[in-house]
């Protein structure tokens, strides 16, 4: 549930308020509905009154004028149809006025004559209000006919702007936006090829403008409430009101922009200055583990419009359990800084526009995100506003109550897992108590590394490639493929993981519908329309469990939360709407909006801090390669020249998990969003719905080629890896094809260096011994699962310096836990059976070195019948595992210079080499009592060695 705190009023101001108000009626005359008769469309001929002689206006190519609840251009020039509900609206300040919701406009499509009375100079008016609770980041017209080529007035990032396309590109004259206020805006184009732009009767930019204007390629439509888009007619619609709009077919002077100021102001009264109150919330995690950080998101804003007064608060929280790291994503960027005062003490000050919208609305009412990190003490701390007044600081509203979970008891190696590390690492009285509680989890951590934009990429039977913006077609070409310069990733994805070339995005190709099914673990189409978040909505809002008491959807990350709170998360995106919104705010995550090409860098510093040590989950998206798509088109040259720069930056991520041992504990995940076409992706056809799933980790069958998969498949495969549970909203979430993961009783095709656990049965009887040991690293306690096959364990007996911690059945499996004061190749415990040993196997086990490192060993079950050794003829080496027929003849040999050859030898094939007898090592003859078989038998197994020397690996 999120941790919302009840929002409080934090000051009073005395300001100016201009308030969207009351009545709404719909425009129903002077339009027509699409696919109306002729008849709906306005008489052309129908002329009000006449404007006297001395109003500019009176010279407007076009008039449109809210009459009589219908909308129209009084000029009789044009005939207009409506998309939406464009409403007639009551404004406290204009009187009768146009409005729009984001949703609805008015276009018409003018002739190719009346675009060329506009080659020749021409202006453009609009006098408009825009929403205070309405995005002002993005592109947003008011009376427009832009499609790569023609002009128009609109609104982005918080500027008026008139677009004016001379055929080398847009010129832009721009002015400050004021935001529930009524703007007189005029864009002009005069005859000394110049762009201006007046907003309230004054001149505040002009650009110059060498070319004529070029008019919108793909539509001859002009909107009203939006810009003209082909087909659909508008796109870009714009939230607010509009009391007139006129274009003149002729430029107009600064005097006459004046005048025509004076005269739509007349009719507009500001509403006297009213009093103002803000709110403030919370919005952050319940609960953070020790280490690790807590992400708090600050908000304000103000309960009616009106325009803001500087605001400043405090943040307080208590210093022995938290401390400041710092601030990010603060609204407005510099207009809101984030300084520490004192120990404890933040103070946030913005002169940003505070917006009456909902909290849900991040973009418009988040101040801050900031980054507190959890000290080491366990407890329950509290986080408060308060402001700073004459009298002292008065605290405002109740505080935000954080739980920091400590680490479990028997932790002693800290990684958020009770596993047979702790054991070596807790004192010798606890090491039962741990045994018990110990698990064998291979992976600790898993780190999903998303390119986005990546599409199918990486298979080595072919590739997608495109001329141009052409359509990508899949080839087999060598020589096209020689264009993907990538060496290091196809042989890692393709040798060293286990990867799907098949796999497919959800539906549609888009980032947002994908990031939602990866991370909430459900296909985006199968959720309901609320939760189907996009690119627009999750960069303005958070995802849609925002502020529900139950939560039906929630993400991975949550899901893991609630299963260990004493493990952490981080989530490293180039692309904001990840970090900022589908991934809660409330999920106890670490995340950072990465720079572009350095979420891989990000991701590669956090594996080395010590904070990674108890972090279950890593989530990383790289931007670059979408970007380049976008810009430049999908499996192009360019597209793989830029490619080839992911070699390094994966390189970075692998080398440091390397570097710290994590390599051996980590599941990682590489997948693509998307691919694409041309310079876009989304429809459901291969190029934009191919990509690549690869998992890479100790337990993946290296080298195999998988089938299938889906981006909604990502959290299935995080869950199993981690051994947590799926939770029932999660649908059609699978682990895709369960041949990526080996067995740990088939982990010795892997050819892993690592040591061994053999289980030698005989009679009702089976030895546990080890092997391939080393000396640098002493194993000291070993956690087994045994399968006992339906017998029962009578008793087991142990070798002195090897103790049983913990001994226990469920299910028909053992769990044997056993600590060991000194390494050895001989029989560490015996397990005895009621009856037959026949069948019994050790299925899972866990070893510990004397530091606590835990080590995912290779097993062997074998019979003690089949135990005579042979050497491997590949390494040189005894294998354990590769057991020999008993010689016949146990009669030494005459001494001669090479052993007697066996009789019946069968012939050996021409192209053999001949093989050559091998000294007897004295490494060899230590190793007779442990191995218990007759020095005659051994040389004769040495004789099918290849090379000059033999070496025993013990």
């Amino acid at each position: 549930m999120i941790d919302l705190m009840k929002p409080r009023v934090l000051t009073t101001l005395l300001i100016c308020s201009s308030i969207l108000t009351t009545s709404v009626t719909p425009v129903v005359a002077a339009v027509n509905q699409p696919g109306a008769t002729p008849s709906a469309k306005v008489n052309r001929s129908a002329q009000p009154a006449a404007a006297t002689r001395q109003s500019v206006a009176a010279d407007a190519f076009m008039d449109l004028q809210l009459k009589n609840g219908q909308m129209l251009d009084v000029k009789g020039n044009t005939s207009w149809t409506k998309v939406g509900n464009p409403s007639a609206v009551r404004d406290t300040e204009a009187g009768g006025v146009l409005g729009f919701d984001g949703h609805s406009a008015f276009y018409t499509t003018f002739s190719d004559a009346q675009f060329g009375q506009l080659k020749n100079g021409m202006a453009i008016e609009a006098y408009f209000k825009y929403d205070p609770t309405a995005n002002v980041t993005g592109e947003h017209e008011i009376f427009s006919s832009q499609q790569g080529g023609g002009f128009g007035l609109g609104v982005q990032n918080g500027k008026v702007i008139f677009y004016a396309h001379d055929g080398s590109g847009y010129k832009e004259p721009k002015g400050d936006l004021k935001v529930g206020h009524w703007v007189h805006a005029v864009g002009i184009i005069d005859k000394n090829k110049t762009a201006s732009l007046y907003l309230d009767g004054k001149l505040v930019d002009s650009v110059a403008m060498p070319g004529d204007l070029k008019f919108a390629n793909g539509t001859k439509d002009l909107v009203l409430g939006g810009d003209a888009a082909p087909g659909s007619h508008v796109q870009s619609l714009m939230n607010g009101r509009v009391k007139s709009a006129r274009l003149y077919n002729h430029t107009l002077t600064a005097a006459q922009v004046a005048a025509l100021n004076k005269e739509v102001t007349t009719t507009t009264h500001e509403v006297p200055h009213t009093d103002q109150a803000i709110e403030t919330m919370f919005v952050g995690p319940k609960q953070v583990a020790t280490g690790h950080t807590y992400a708090l998101n600050v908000h304000a804003r103000q309960m009616k419009f009106s325009e803001s007064a500087p605001l400043t608060i405090d943040v307080v929280f208590d210093p022995t359990m938290l401390y400041f790291v710092d601030a990010e994503r603060t609204l407005g960027g510099n207009q809101t800084q984030v300084r520490q005062v004192a120990n404890g003490r933040l103070r946030i000050t913005t002169t940003a526009r505070l917006s009456p919208a909902q909290f849900r609305q991040y973009a418009q009412t988040r101040l801050a995100h900031i980054n507190l990190h959890a000290k080491k003490q366990a407890g329950t701390t509290q986080i408060r506003f308060e402001q700073v007044s004459k009298d002292g600081n008065v605290q405002l509203g109740a505080a935000q109550t954080v739980q920091i979970a400590g680490k479990y008891a028997l932790d002693y190696n800290g990684d958020g897992i009770i596993g047979v590390g702790d054991i070596v690492k807790a004192p010798i009285a606890k090491r039962a108590e741990v045994a018990k509680k110990a698990e064998i989890k291979p992976y600790k951590h898993v780190i999903v590394l998303t390119t986005d934009g990546g599409g199918n990429s990486f298979s080595p039977d072919g590739m997608y490639y495109a001329k141009g913006a052409g359509t990508p077609m899949w080839t087999t070409d060598r020589n096209i493929m020689n264009k993907r310069r990538n060496p290091y990733l196809m042989d890692l994805f393709n040798k060293k993981f286990a990867m799907s070339t098949t796999a497919q995005s959800v539906a549609p190709a888009i980032s947002a519908q994908n990031y939602i099914s990866m991370l909430h673990g459900r296909p985006w189409e199968t959720l309901p329309a609320e939760y189907q978040g996009t690119n627009g909505s999750m960069g303005q809002e958070y995802f849609a469990d925002f502020g529900k008491k139950r939560q039906l959807f929630p993400s991975v990350f949550k899901v893991l939360q609630q299963n260990n709170p004493t493990q952490g998360a981080a989530a490293f995106s180039e692309w904001g709407q990840i970090v900022n919104a589908i991934v809660e705010p409330d999920a106890a995550v670490k995340t950072k909006q990465s720079k572009s090409l350095e979420s891989f860098k990000d991701v590669a510093d956090y594996v080395g801090t010590t904070e990674f040590d108890n972090t279950s989950l890593v989530y990383m998206q790289s931007d670059y390669m979408d970007g380049q798509g976008h810009g430049h088109g999908w499996y192009n040259d360019n597209y793989w020249n830029q490619f080839s720069r992911y070699d390094a930056m994966f390189k970075r991520v692998m080398d440091q998990l390397e570097k710290t041992g994590h390599i051996h504990d980590t599941l990682v995940i590489a997948n693509a969003d998307h691919g694409g076409a041309g310079y876009g992706h989304g429809p459901n056809d291969a190029p934009d719905r191919d990509i690549f799933i690869a998992l890479g980790g100790e337990t993946v069958n290296s080298g195999h080629r998988l089938k299938g998969g889906s981006n909604s498949d990502i959290t299935a495969l995080i869950l199993n890896a981690l051994q947590v549970p799926r939770v029932p909203h999660m649908f059609n979430s699978n682990v895709f094809d369960e041949s990526a993961f080996l067995k740990q009783t088939d982990l010795t095709k892997k050819d892993r260096d690592v040591e061994k656990v053999h289980f030698v049965r005989h009679e009702n009887k089976a030895d546990i011994k080890l092997s391939n040991l080393r000396d640098k690293r002493q194993l000291r306690a070993i956690d087994m699962r045994i399968d006992l096959a339906g017998r029962k364990v009578a008793k087991i007996k142990t070798k002195k310096g090897v103790k049983v911690l913990n001994r226990s059945v469920e299910n028909g499996t053992l769990k044997l836990t056993l600590s060991v004061n000194k390494q050895t190749m001989q029989t560490l415990a015996t397990v005895v059976f009621d009856k037959s040993a026949k069948n019994t196997s050790v299925q899972k086990a866990m070893a510990a070195s004397q530091d606590g490192t835990e080590i995912l060993v290779d097993l062997n079950n074998r019979n003690r019948k089949n135990a005579y050794l042979e050497p491997n003829a590949e390494e040189g080496q005894f294998d354990l595992n590769k057991p020999v027929a008993k010689p016949e003849n146990n009669k030494p040999a005459k001494p001669e210079n090479k052993p007697a050859k066996p009789e019946n030898k069968p012939a050996k094939p021409d192209n053999q080499p001949a093989t050559q007898v091998v000294k007897c090592q004295l490494q060899l003859l230590k190793a007779m009592p442990v191995l218990k078989v007759p020095l005659l038998h051994l040389l004769k197994v040495m004789t099918v060695v290849r090379r000059q020397r033999l070496t025993v690996r013990l």
